[in-house]
């Protein structure tokens, strides 16, 4: 088996499939997550233990994990509200306050990292040539998601489709919500839940969500630079929506409070 990078948004299905390749190849699979690791994990990536293990895990959180040309990546991630709605569960479990407010902070915070994730290892052109696999298309089409893992492990072998099916009829399943984790045994490849089921689910906040294209930084600097102020932290995602800083900055501009400043400077 060839030695794999697995670089993962966190709740895009990593351990899913890494249950599965277990599953699949049996003792011959050797992994490490890096964060809790194996006896005697060498806590670096690449791993100084290639050849043993078989698949690293890296979230890259600090965006300094290598992208070196003759290594091979497994490039996992999903649609932003879903993964930020996972990860806000966690986030509770890990004992973040469980409140609209927390989540909507949460949400705009966390989609800074995720735009920065996305163009480094999913849009890039290095990011192109790797395995990406989106976890809406794990969970819709399994068996050829791992088909195509296996595969990337292992160039040129021919598939075993009875252990394909027996990972997929075996594979823990996990549920995480209300900041509680929940093990499935051997129920199978599980769907989603809907995203209007979660408890801080508000259709307007959703919508401005799904719209998001700037940044915290790029909106208080428009802020700051226009209206010498930072902005109201609960319209912070409504403001990340503008579809351009341009837009966000006309917008700024046209206001009474920029220009009752002007009023007063004329003044």
């Amino acid at each position: 088996m060839d030695y794999v990078i697995g670089v993962s948004w966190p709740r895009s299905g990593h351990h899913l499939l890494v249950r599965l390749l277990k599953i699949y190849f049996g003792p011959d699979f050797g992994y490490c997550d890096f964060y809790g690791g194996v006896k005697d994990c060498c806590k670096t990536v690449p791993c100084r233990r290639r050849g043993e293990i078989v698949l690293t895990k890296s979230h890259d959180f600090d965006r300094k994990l290598p992208q070196l040309r003759k290594q091979k990546y497994l490039v996992q991630y999903r649609e932003f509200i879903p993964s930020v709605v996972s990860n806000f569960e966690l986030h509770v479990r890990n004992g973040a306050a469980d409140t609209l407010e927390s989540f909507r902070k949460f949400a705009s915070t966390e989609f800074d990292r995720y735009q920065l994730f996305v163009q480094k290892w999913v849009s890039s052109p290095f990011g192109q040539t790797q395995l990406v696999i989106r976890y809406e298309d794990l969970l819709n089409d399994t068996e050829g998601c791992l088909a195509e893992t296996v595969l990337y492990l292992c160039p040129g072998v021919e598939l075993d489709r009875a252990k394909l099916r027996q990972a997929l009829e075996k594979v823990d399943g996990e549920r995480i919500e209300q900041g509680h984790v929940q093990r499935l045994n051997k129920v199978g490849v599980h769907p989603a839940r809907r995203i209007e089921e979660f408890r801080h689910y508000r259709p307007a906040l959703f919508e401005a969500m799904r719209n998001m294209t700037l940044s915290r930084a790029q909106v208080e600097r428009a802020f700051s630079e226009i209206l010498g102020r930072k902005p109201v932290a609960q319209n912070m995602i409504r403001l990340q929506a503008y579809p351009s800083v341009e837009a966000l900055r006309e917008m700024l501009k046209g206001s009474e409070e920029y220009t009752s400043k002007l009023g007063a400077k004329d003044g």
